[in-house]
Order: C-alpha cells, then sequence, then structure tokens
C-alpha cells in the first residue's frame, strides 16, 4: 500500500498544480524544457519505488551518500523491476544521469544486477552493476521519434537477497542531437513474437530470473533454447515476418554461463530465411559473446532460428540470443530461390533420416568426418552391407542446382567400417560417384542439375566391416536456383576429326570471356577452352577417334552456371588421298657436266 498511497500523492500534487497555474503552460514546458524523470508518473512498472524505499529507509548511493531526485528498483523484488514512461510529442534528444546500487543492499552476496534503458525497443544502454563497480554516469542521444521510454532492472538473488538500484538525478534534455537512426523500422523479435509452436524456446519477458550470457552477466532483453531433461537434439523459434518489409536481422549471441562448466556435449546455432541458411556457427565454451547481423532477403516469408545439440554427461548447453532485432534499413538483397529436399516430395528406404530445420531428434542431427556439425541433413544408415536410397519428385519445382557437405560420420569411423559408394542421379542420369573411406574429408558438392529436372536421387551402396557400415552425411542440403549461361546451338558448333594429328572444336557466336566445356558422350571432360578474346574459341583435343562421334558441349558465361550440355556429331577421320606410283620407262635422268642436271617425267597427270 505504500507504493499507492505515495503515487496518489504525488498525483494529487500534479492535479493541483495544473488548476493553479494552468494546462497550457504545463503541456508547453513538458515539450520545451528539461524533465527529471522522477516527475514523472510511470505508465506501467513493476518492483518500482519513487523517492524512498519506504517511509523509514530512504534511497542512498553506492557510498552511503542520500539521493535526491531519484527512483528505486527491486530491493524486494526477484527477476525484472521495471517502469514504462510515454515520451510520445516531447522532442527531447538526451538521457542523462547517473545509475548506483544503493549502500544498504551491497556489502556480501546480493547476486547479479544489470540495468538497461530502452528507447521503444532499442537498447540505449546497458550495465551490469557489481560491488567492485556498483555505479555509473550515463549520457545517451534518444531517436526523433520515440513512443515509450523503459528502464528494466534484471536481478538474480544472492544469499542475502536482491540488490537496490537507484537511477539519480535522470533527466531529459532538450540539448544534444538526436541519436542516428537509419533505419526505418526497428522491432524486438520479442515484440514480433515467435510462432507458439516453436520448440524449447522461452525469452525474458516469460523467464523471472532472465538468462546470462557466457561471462555471467544477465541480460535485459533475449531468447533462451534450454532443453529441460538434458538430452541432445534440435530447438527453434520461427518468426513469421511475411511482408513486414524488414532487411535485417541482428542480435547477440552466447552461451548461457550456468551450462558450461563440464560436459555439456555440443551445439551448433543456424539462422535460416526460410529453407535459406544466413548463419551458422558452433558455439563452445571458449567461444566469446558473438555479434551477428545479417540481412534478410527480400520476399522472406520465415525467418527460423535454430540449434542443434548433441548432449553430453551433464546435459545440454543453454543457447542464448541476446536483443535479437528485426530492421529495415538500406536496400533488401535478393538469393537465389532455395527449398531443402526435407520440404519436397518424396520417398525413401529404411534407417534414412532427414534432419530439417524443424526436427528435434538427435539422432538427425549430421556430423561430418572433421567432428563438426550441421543444422539441418541428410543421414543413409544402413547399419549393415546393402544399398540405399532418397528420391525425390522435381517436377513442381525450378531448380538447376543442388549443394550439400558430403562426409562420413566421425561417429563411426575409429575400425573396420568398410566403404560407401555414393551416386547421385538427375532424371536418372548420374550427376555424381565417389567411393567414400574413414579417411574421406568434407566434400563440397555444387551440382549444375539439367533443366526440366523431374527426378533426383541419391543411390548409397554401403560394404560393411567388422563394426558395421559407414554412414554418409549430407549436411545442408538444398536445390536452388540459380543463374545459368545460355545453352549453345548445334550450328554454333564445328568439329573436326582430323587424322593423325589433333582433333578440334570450334564455337562461335560467343561473348568476350566465355568459356567451353567438352565432354564425350559418358560425361567425362575431354578440355576446357580459355575465355574467349573475342567472339569464338577453338579447343583442342588429342584425339577423338577414328570413327564418328558425337561430343557434347557446354558453355559458362561469367559466375553463371554451366549450360547444358549441347550435341554436336563429327565424322570419321579421312586418309589423305595417295598418289600414283611413277613407271620406271617414263623416267629420264640427265646427268650434265658443269650444269644443273635435269629429271624428265612423261605422262604425269
Amino acid at each position: 500500500m505504500k507504493k499507492e498511497l505515495k503515487y496518489g500523492f504525488f498525483s494529487f500534487f500534479l492535479i493541483v498544480t495544473f488548476v493553479l497555474y494552468g494546462g497550457t503552460f504545463l503541456q508547453t514546458a513538458s515539450a520545451s524544457s528539461d524533465t527529471f524523470l522522477s516527475s514523472l508518473d510511470p505508465l506501467d512498472s513493476g518492483g518500482f519505488y519513487a523517492s524512498e524505499w519506504d517511509s523509514s529507509t530512504p534511497f542512498a548511493d553506492s557510498s552511503g551518500k542520500s539521493t535526491s531526485n531519484s527512483i528505486g528498483f527491486g530491493k524486494e523484488y526477484i527477476g525484472t523491476s521495471y517502469a514504462k514512461y510515454q515520451l510520445e510529442n516531447k522532442n527531447f534528444k538526451t538521457f542523462q544521469g547517473k545509475i548506483t546500487l544503493d549502500s544498504k543492499w551491497l556489502k556480501g552476496d546480493y547476486g547479479k544486477t544489470t540495468v538497461a534503458f530502452y528507447s521503444d525497443d532499442r537498447l540505449l544502454y546497458e550495465k551490469a552493476l557489481t560491488s567492485t563497480t556498483p555505479s555509473a554516469n550515463l549520457k545517451v542521444s534518444l531517436p526523433k521519434s520515440i513512443e515509450y521510454f523503459y528502464v528494466i532492472v534484471r536481478q538474480e538473488a544472492g544469499g542475502k537477497g536482491p540488490h537496490g538500484v537507484i537511477i539519480q538525478e535522470g533527466k531529459f534534455l532538450n540539448s544534444g542531437s538526436y541519436l542516428n537512426t537509419p533505419e526505418t523500422v526497428y522491432d524486438s523479435a520479442l515484440t514480433v513474437k515467435a510462432d507458439p509452436k516453436s520448440s524449447y524456446y522461452s525469452d525474458t519477458e516469460e523467464s523471472p530470473t532472465g538468462f546470462k550470457d557466457i561471462n555471467g552477466n544477465l541480460i535485459t532483453k533475449g531468447i533462451s533454447f534450454l532443453r529441460p531433461y538434458g538430452t541432445g537434439g534440435g530447438e527453434y523459434a520461427t518468426f513469421d515476418i511475411k511482408d513486414a518489409g524488414y532487411t535485417q536481422f541482428e542480435t547477440k549471441l552466447s552461451l548461457d554461463a550456468d551450462y558450461i562448466k563440464g560436459d555439456y556435449g555440443r551445439t551448433i546455432v543456424g539462422i535460416y530465411a526460410d529453407d535459406y541458411l544466413l548463419y551458422e556457427k558452433e558455439l563452445t565454451p571458449k567461444t566469446s559473446v558473438q555479434t551477428v547481423k545479417t540481412n534478410v532477403p527480400k520476399g522472406t516469408n520465415q525467418l527460423t532460428l535454430v540449434t542443434k545439440q548433441l548432449g553430453g554427461s551433464k546435459g545440454v548447453h543453454g543457447v542464448i540470443f541476446i536483443d535479437p532485432v528485426f530492421k529495415t534499413v538500406g536496400t533488401p538483397i535478393t538469393v537465389p530461390y532455395t527449398i531443402s529436399p526435407m520440404t519436397v516430395t518424396g520417398n525413401s528406404s529404411s534407417y534414412f533420416q532427414e534432419g530439417g530445420i524443424y526436427n528435434t531428434d538427435e539422432s538427425s542431427i549430421p556430423q561430418y568426418s572433421n567432428r563438426s556439425l550441421a543444422t539441418t541433413g541428410m543421414i543413409f544408415n544402413q547399419g549393415y552391407s546393402g544399398q540405399m536410397y532418397a528420391s525425390y519428385n522435381m517436377s513442381d519445382t525450378d531448380v538447376n542446382f543442388f549443394k550439400a557437405k558430403l562426409s562420413v560420420d566421425s561417429r563411426y569411423i575409429n575400425g573396420d567400417y568398410g566403404t560407401s559408394v555414393i551416386k547421385i542421379y538427375a532424371n536418372d542420369q548420374i550427376i555424381y560417384s565417389n567411393t567414400l573411406t574413414k579417411k574421406t574429408g568434407v566434400i563440397d558438392l555444387n551440382l549444375k542439375l539439367p533443366s526440366h529436372l523431374n527426378t533426383f536421387k541419391i543411390v548409397t551402396d554401403q560394404k560393411a566391416g567388422t563394426k558395421g557400415d559407414l554412414r554418409v552425411t549430407l549436411g545442408n542440403p538444398v536445390f536452388q536456383k540459380m543463374p545459368a549461361s545460355a545453352n549453345l546451338a548445334a550450328k554454333q558448333i564445328s568439329v573436326v576429326n582430323n587424322y593423325n594429328k589433333a582433333d578440334t572444336v570450334t564455337v562461335k557466336s560467343l561473348s568476350k570471356g566465355d568459356k567451353v566445356k567438352v565432354y564425350n558422350t559418358k560425361g567425362q571432360l575431354l578440355a576446357t577452352s580459355s575465355a574467349a578474346a573475342k567472339d569464338s574459341v577453338t579447343v583442342s583435343i588429342n584425339q577423338l577417334g577414328t570413327g564418328k562421334g558425337t561430343v557434347l558441349v557446354s558453355r559458362i558465361t561469367g559466375s553463371k552456371l554451366e549450360s547444358d550440355k549441347t550435341s554436336a556429331a563429327y565424322g570419321a577421320e579421312v586418309k589423305p588421298a595417295v598418289s600414283s606410283a611413277v613407271v620406271a620407262k617414263n623416267v629420264t635422268v640427265v646427268n650434265n657436266r658443269g650444269k644443273d642436271d635435269v629429271i624428265y617425267c612423261k605422262r604425269v597427270k
């Protein structure tokens, strides 16, 4: 009741003052004069004290001196204390003041305290206060357009309870310069709000005590992923941002300090715009707080934060996204159309596993031969010798490129696990083949797909060893629509099958800088040209063969994908004609003395 009575008297005082001096005067003063924070009545608050803790306990700064023009937070409140003020149309440019811990709750274990100031969703200032750093002066610029001003105090109580936090001489000024804010929109992810179906997600609006960064500092706004039973798996939070116009996402990223001492397994974090991977990083207890700023591609429907974790003997890490915000600034980027195999209609053999963005099963987390992780993947795990496959119907897609990281699983390479052969088919034609062993590294697959793709299939043939089979992993697999070089017309290509010298393939009507590749009908590369200096190139090939045949020719323009292959036929080698022999009786030789000799041939055609 003490707090309510105090507010009642304060409001009565304002009303009396308003009546005595006139409403117009006060309204003008608030818009043009410097204003103490303590003179404003918060719209909403929690754990808030005006001018004193109670009638017998006044405010005192960290040195024990009494304070004036002050407000307090905490003392008896564990978790979050706050005050919300309306500043719309006030035209303030600067806020300055001092934050201090009250000396009465300073010596001893009073836990952790962090103080922050926000302009709407924008963090202006954040500071962790401790017994060794119990106070700080601040002066921050305010955005020109501000609706609400927030003071947020996050506390974790110690053995003796929480600190008392004082904002001393906090004042809004008309002097100074506005904060330079190039963004036209600046929204906290906590304001945008995650899809309710998000997995193992919580944020600081839901948590009574909040979360820590890896240095042990409490954060005032953030998102946490933490599995309650300590087992590994996947977690995610999806934000629907369709038509919102955001062009950037920014956050700080850290493991929670409460879950790093001991074996908490391994953790990787990803950020996705629909199926397009924007950011991926594996975090360890040695990873410092990361600042992540990524562009949001034009046309993004959903942005998803993802963590995948392999559990340790003590459980799993807590992953914290600190002050995550969506912004609109600059021009939106354009990225290739991207679709995950996990969202394409298909079928597969038993024991094949897909680990998509929203998969929460630990067994579906890809692990490469170098022990690094991926946030999405495909795992071929036969368990014994035999074939496995995953097949996809691509007739309703418009893609021309497949990329993934190919590897064997490092958990199954110590000992005799045999070998695995992988073959990838597009429209029933092999476009990639390789034999994998435990010594095979991580291979970047970048495969051009044919136009009018109907089917895509991955087949593994595993020859198990005494300890089982060698698991095949494809990390972060996606289909994409990439800019491709224009296909060659058959009339642009001429092939000369020479006798007893190098054969040639000439391609005309090219653009300067184009390159040409020549293949045999089995798809084996025969030759690659240098960049075209003008509008044509000629490629020399040792020998195509004596008989007639066909080569396949493609072009590469700049950084675009290689074009489809165009067939060009060639004829058999033609042996040059041999002249008829000269008859001896038709030849006369005159051996002259002292002058040139002469040879006469008769009846020469």
